[in-house]
């Protein structure tokens, strides 16, 4: 099945056409899905990340305002003139001025602090001199035996500067049957006035209900921990005074807010710190309940891409079949007419478009071929024409071969050896020419075809027709057409000496360039050329790259012919006047060629 689709896809210009455009519709609907994707999980997490932020600092400000409110009601106790009064007492024994003091403790500060604060559990003083007073909320209630330096922390209580917040599971209070509880506790404890102690155990259950109230996703959780790891507040009752995961405490350490995704745990960190304990107020969330909407818009991205390529490749396929029907037509009609050999049929051209224009074209080309066939076989007749005629010229170019040979002989009777010299140069020259099997020669034969031409204008001119001939050895045997120099010497003679009656000197030399390409000039002493001259030749030359129907048969323009025929767009052909002494400078500039002279 494979192998016959790619075989249609080849032979096919509709299914090429269908495969291209489905191809970019794949990749650019796959691109925009994949970058919307992308871009959607971006802004999810984003949003997610923003609204649990704003969570948390909500409930970082509602526990910082509870602690703050433990930690002024705490300050004024321990700073009242009762408690001074109280750590000054020599003794425990109770008398009347303490008792006194007792009740404006409990009347002015206990009292206002449990009915404000109901989860406070119980106050405790310590005297310097080592009695204690404790103080209880009126639903729990302390054993006898209690003393606050039964405490762990009491051994390291001279070391807080401020006042410690410090959080466990205390056993330390009775329900109503004298039965010992498990109450996770809030301790804020410090020393004061020269070696007492203050301390109040606060109940978690309030600040707790704060964190029960956060509900950032279904699974997640909402932690309070201290510097150690220790868990202050959990979502989940259970895990309170647990550890926290080692990886999430040493990440978060150190640093005040922020947020990181837990690799190993597949979950979304975000945490803060409380100002007044640095406790770290942390979210967790699940990343699998995050991506939930990430995953939806997935799903629903690759639906609707599905279904929009779906349609396109409908759309596409006959789209493609609506402009490839008419080619498929054309192609039909091109079979047939190589079957039949008929320049005679022609396609149908409906439209405008391209389509149309190639079946114009093609119409056009079946005429110019009938037209061709019969130029051609009109040739065939004038080319037999031409070899009868040129049989009839080589006829008589023997007549003139003898003729000029009996002249030379002559000459050398009548011993008259110029007559001689020019009768054998323009034999020479005259088998040069008419040599129709060679239309290629070396430079050197070239050269050797001019020396001919010239030694019969020095009898003419004698000494007032000079010329020098400059052309490195390694350059004679480069291959040129025939009848390039020759020409453009005559052509020297003609408007130098000829016309203007004075001497002229020419020089023909040869070069390499630097890309390798073989340069001929000719240069005179002459007037040089018109501007009028110059102008027709590039206008010749121009015409002539353009289209080979300006045929001259004698001057420049026959040279400018031959080149452009015979060379094409290689040949460039220089002409201008030299900046020196303002002669005429001709140059051709030919590719290298080297070998054997073709026919």
């Amino acid at each position: 099945m494979l192998t016959y689709m790619m075989k249609n896809m080849r032979r096919s210009l509709k299914w090429k056409l269908i495969s291209i455009i489905v191809t970019i519709l794949i990749f650019t609907v796959a691109l925009i899905g994949l970058l919307s994707y992308m871009q959607t999980t971006s802004y999810v997490r984003k949003d997610i990340d923003h609204l649990s932020v704003q969570i948390l600092k909500q409930a970082n400000m509602n526990l910082d305002r509870y602690y703050s409110g433990y930690e002024l009601a705490y300050l004024m106790f321990s700073n009242s003139l009762e408690v001074r009064e109280w750590m000054r007492a020599a003794s425990p024994q109770l008398t009347s001025d303490s008792i006194r003091n007792y009740e404006r403790m409990k009347e002015n500060y206990l009292n206002r602090m449990f009915l404000q604060y109901p989860e406070i559990l119980s106050v405790s003083l310590y005297n310097p001199r080592g009695f204690e007073q404790h103080f209880t909320n009126a639903a729990y209630t302390l054993p006898l035996t209690y003393s606050i330096k039964n405490e762990p922390y009491f051994v390291t209580s001279g070391n807080f500067e401020k006042i410690k917040f410090i959080t466990g599971i205390s056993e330390n209070y009775l329900d109503s049957a004298n039965q010992k509880m498990k109450i996770p506790v809030l301790t804020l404890f410090k020393q004061v006035d020269n070696g007492g102690y203050l301390k109040i155990d606060i109940s978690l259950t309030p600040s707790q209900r704060v964190m029960d109230q956060i509900s950032i996703t279904s699974s997640g959780a909402a932690v309070v921990m201290d510097e150690k790891g220790t868990i202050i507040h959990h979502s989940d009752a259970k895990e309170v005074m647990g550890h926290m995961d080692d990886r999430i405490v040493d990440t978060v350490k150190g640093k005040k807010e922020g947020s990181f995704f837990d690799k190993s745990g597949k979950e979304l960190i975000i945490f803060q710190t409380i100002p007044i304990t640095g406790w770290k107020i942390i979210a967790i969330l699940p990343y699998e309940e995050i991506g939930k909407s990430i995953y939806y818009t997935r799903n629903v991205t690759i639906i609707v891409a599905i279904g929009a390529l779906i349609i396109s490749v409908i759309l596409t396929y006959f789209a493609a079949s609506s402009i490839t029907r008419r080619i498929s037509s054309l192609r039909k009609l091109m079979k047939t007419m190589q079957l039949t050999n008929d320049f005679g049929v022609r396609a149908q051209v409906s439209g405008t478009d391209e389509v149309a224009d190639l079946g114009n074209s093609f119409n056009n080309l079946l005429g110019h071929l009938a037209q061709s066939i019969h130029d051609h076989a009109e040739t065939r007749v004038l080319q037999h024409r031409a070899v009868i005629s040129a049989l009839q010229s080589q006829i008589n170019s023997h007549f003139l071969y003898n003729t000029l040979e009996t002249i030379n002989s002559m000459a050398v009777i009548a011993r008259q050896p110029h007559i001689g010299h020019v009768s054998v140069n323009l034999a020479n020259m005259l088998r040069y020419t008419s040599d129709y099997k060679h239309v290629q020669v070396t430079v050197g034969e070239e050269l050797q075809h001019l020396e001919n031409y010239l030694k019969i204008m020095k009898v003419r001119y004698k000494d007032e027709v000079t010329y020098e001939v400059d052309m490195p050895p390694e350059l004679l045997t480069a291959i040129c057409t025939k009848a390039l120099l020759q020409p453009l010497v005559e052509n020297c003679i003609k408007h130098g000496r000829e016309t203007t009656g004075e001497s002229v000197h020419i020089r023909i030399s040869g070069r390499l360039t630097e890309e390798g390409k073989l340069t001929l000039s000719v240069r005179d002493n002459g007037a040089g050329f018109t501007e009028e001259t110059l102008q027709r030749l590039s206008r010749e030359q121009a015409d002539l790259q353009a289209s080979h129907d300006h045929f001259r048969q004698v001057g420049l323009s026959n040279l400018i012919y031959r080149m452009r025929m015979f060379y094409h767009q290689e040949a460039i052909l220089y002409f201008g006047n030299s900046a020196v002494d303002g002669g005429a400078v001709v140059e051709i500039t030919l590719p290298l060629w080297k070998g054997e002279v073709t026919a």
